[in-house]
């Protein structure tokens, strides 16, 4: 028979039990709220802040801090990044293939396949220049492209053919040259409006077009005093000669001959800004007409017209491969590559075109086709040096112009200009090398 006191104890025993559940399971509850309302970081790494709002991202994340990393470029990429440790980071075109080569990012391929995200009205091509080895570890919300702007009312007037999109650099040039070249320079009528202030601006211009190095990343030795670079120095030249580039770069509407009517053509390194430019109020200008105008993609790589190399991407957003918020630093690129977040950013990104294009196509009733049509080729992007190489662009600029200068006044041969360029800047070239190693 079961004392009493026995089963007294069996109660209290049952009671301390399932008060221990009881608590346990408001601790539980309490536990999961708390985590609901829990703060997450997401560390970004950026060279510029106004590349991304941070202030729309929190409207759709609010439970997201963004720990700001930026990079002033001073500290080695790799070390900086092993040492911050970002989720997120915003790299150039340079930076992005040396990453991706080296297996430091993500394959942001595979998060696209398993969202189903969308990329179907994203810059065409862009996501196959992005490529590297046949993975894509980034994507980019905006890019800028060169363009062709001209003046239809020009063209018809001198009956020249208009502007076609694909058009090479040697085109534009010969096209310009069939503008009359007689007047005032600061009344008569221009082929090409096109700043002739630093003549290492055109010359870089149709390098990158054509895809040629001033020099081999792997030897280190310049290559300039070859028939490839000869033939752009001639048909550079033979066009400043030829007096249908009006060069002067002066600020100010009034003074942009093609603003005001006077060029037949401009090659806008940013267009984005040129159109605003040509779209702006003027009826506080004097003397100022309003034009009918176009826009043609260009210039073109003469090796295949469907691409354009001067294309700049100023900030592939990819994820480290030891980044401890993937996810989450993939929810920031989708939010940033997608269609809200293009549709708030239409028509007031200064600087560059959205890679989204769902709105835009349009700005101000005319349509942005022509920063579309051409494929962007990152093999050679503008004006960036493979990491490591310090090249001195200053001096570079200053032994061009000085050599380019001689050739026009007829005190050197362009034979034996390009021979000098050649000398100078593989000394120059030499020199920081040696700093650099030394460093």
């Amino acid at each position: 028979m079961v004392s009493r006191t026995f089963l007294q104890k069996i109660m209290q025993v049952s009671l301390v039990v399932l008060l221990f559940i009881l608590v346990g399971s408001n601790a539980i509850h309490v536990n999961a709220e708390g985590q609901a309302g829990t703060k997450r970081t997401l560390k970004v790494m950026y060279q510029a802040k106004y590349l991304f709002d941070e202030a729309l991202f929190k409207k759709q994340f609010p439970d997201v801090v963004i720990q700001e990393v930026p990079w002033d470029r001073q500290t080695e990429l790799n070390e900086f990044i092993a040492k911050q440790s970002p989720d997120v980071i915003m790299l150039n075109p340079v930076e992005y293939k040396q990453l991706s080569k080296n297996n430091q990012l993500q394959d942001v391929g595979q998060l696209i396949q398993r969202d189903s995200y969308a990329t179907e009205t994203i810059y065409p091509g862009l996501l196959d220049a992005l490529k590297v080895n046949g993975k894509l570890y980034g994507l980019s919300p905006y890019f800028n492209t060169e363009s062709i702007f001209y003046n239809v009312d020009l063209f018809k007037k001198y009956n020249v053919p208009l502007p076609k999109d694909g058009m090479t650099w040697e085109e534009i040039l010969k096209l310009a040259a069939k503008f009359p070249t007689k007047g005032s320079k600061d009344t008569r009528v221009w082929g090409l409006y096109y700043p002739l202030d630093n003549y290492v601006y055109l010359i870089n211009d149709m390098a990158t077009s054509e895809g040629l190095s001033r020099y081999d990343a792997n030897t280190l030795k310049v290559t300039i005093h070859t028939p490839a670079w000869k033939k752009l120095y001639s048909t550079a030249i033979m066009a400043m000669k030829s007096g249908t580039i009006e060069g002067s770069n002066k600020v100010g509407f009034a003074n942009d001959p093609f603003i005001m009517g006077r060029a037949a053509m401009t090659v806008s390194t940013v267009s984005m800004d040129t159109l605003r430019k040509v779209t702006a109020d003027k009826s506080a200008i004097a003397n100022y007409k309003s034009f009918a105008w176009g826009i043609a993609a260009g210039p073109a790589d003469p090796k295949d017209r469907t691409q354009t190399r001067n294309v700049t991407l100023p900030a592939i957003m990819a994820i480290p491969a030891k980044s401890a918020n993937s996810d989450l630093a993939w929810d920031f690129i989708q939010f940033y590559n997608g269609v809200d977040y293009a549709k708030s950013r239409s028509g007031s990104f200064s600087g560059y075109s959205l890679s989204r294009m769902e709105d835009s196509q349009e700005y101000q009733e005319h349509r942005l086709d022509a920063f579309y049509k051409l494929k962007p080729n990152l093999d050679s992007p503008p004006r960036l040096e493979p990491k490591g190489i310090p090249f001195d662009n200053q001096k570079y600029s200053i032994i061009v112009t000085s050599e380019i200068k001689q050739v026009l006044n007829n005190k050197k041969t362009l034979d034996k200009a390009l021979i000098s360029i050649q000398t100078q800047v593989q000394a120059s070239l030499d020199q920081v090398m040696k700093k650099q190693t030394k460093k």
